[in-house]
């Protein structure tokens, strides 16, 4: 078996490092490519994994194939290097690319899968969310639940579904980062300092949505574990309520599925 990632930016050394860790594949049966070659030299110097001289040559010998590249670039892909793919599996991570898409792009792929990976991956806590075009083999099935298993939650969903698990898994990790900045710096303005502030708030995020994940209560639930009424949670909530934070939030991943949906319109 031997796997070739097109692309080799942050998103393919995370799934490499999660392979490698997790003794999936050896590095003796990875490859890469990069656009200036830059990035590309820099997993493999970091990884061990091999370089190949040009996509055409990787496609060529790679079994299975990592599109990792940015996703306006599927359109560069040439003839000559998707006749190159035939017999071969190809697994996207190009955010909002189609499988109708990828298979144009390798009409001869043996089978074409589309995933939606988020950062945290690289430190295997990541979620995945997969569709293929056809039904796979059941050892497609398996290397690519190997692939994703090392990177953390992996969970299989309809194309239709992608939209909106892209603003929800893909996007999410930045709305988090997001939301424990904003907690700091309110409490950096009333007197706490801004690096303990951050601690104390990615303390308890940690250890709250890990009691959420073990307790399989509804997180409403838990909210009203933490609430006495009239008292200090009850006066942030009532504020944020006043807020519409519920609305923010809910017109912010509109604006993620929109975005999505343009993305995978034909250029």
């Amino acid at each position: 078996m031997s796997i070739g990632f097109i692309g080799a930016g942050n998103l393919a050394r995370a799934i490499v490092l999660g392979m490698l860790e997790k003794k999936v594949v050896a590095k003796e049966d990875i490859a890469c490519v990069s656009g200036s070659g830059a990035t590309a030299s820099q997993l493999s110097n970091e990884t061990g994994i091999a370089v190949s001289h040009s996509r055409l040559e990787l496609v060529a010998q790679a079994d299975t194939l990592v599109l990792a590249f940015k996703p306006q670039h599927l359109d560069t892909v040439t003839p000559e290097e998707g006749d190159a793919a035939k017999g071969s599996l190809v697994i996207s991570v190009l955010a909002g690319r189609t499988l109708d898409s990828l298979r144009a792009a390798f009409p001869s792929a043996r089978n074409v899968v589309r995933v939606m990976p988020n950062t945290p991956s690289r430190i295997g806590k990541g979620v995945s969310a997969y569709c293929f075009q056809s039904e796979p083999t059941d050892a497609d099935r398996s290397l690519l639940e190997s692939l994703l298993g090392a990177l953390g939650e992996r969970y299989e969903v309809q194309e239709s579904q992608m939209h909106i698990v892209t603003a929800v898994s893909g996007c999410g990790p930045a709305v988090f980062f997001q939301f424990i900045d904003f907690i700091a710096q309110a409490a950096e303005k009333r007197g706490l300092d801004h690096a303990l502030a951050t601690r104390l708030a990615i303390g308890t995020g940690i250890g709250s949505l890990e009691l959420m994940k073990q307790s399989g209560q509804l997180p409403s639930e838990l909210v009203d574990e933490v609430v006495s009424p009239n008292g200090v949670t009850h006066a942030l909530l009532t504020q944020l309520a006043d807020d519409e934070w519920a609305n923010i939030l809910d017109t912010g991943i509109e604006a993620a599925v929109r975005r999505s949906i343009e993305l995978s319109q034909p250029s």
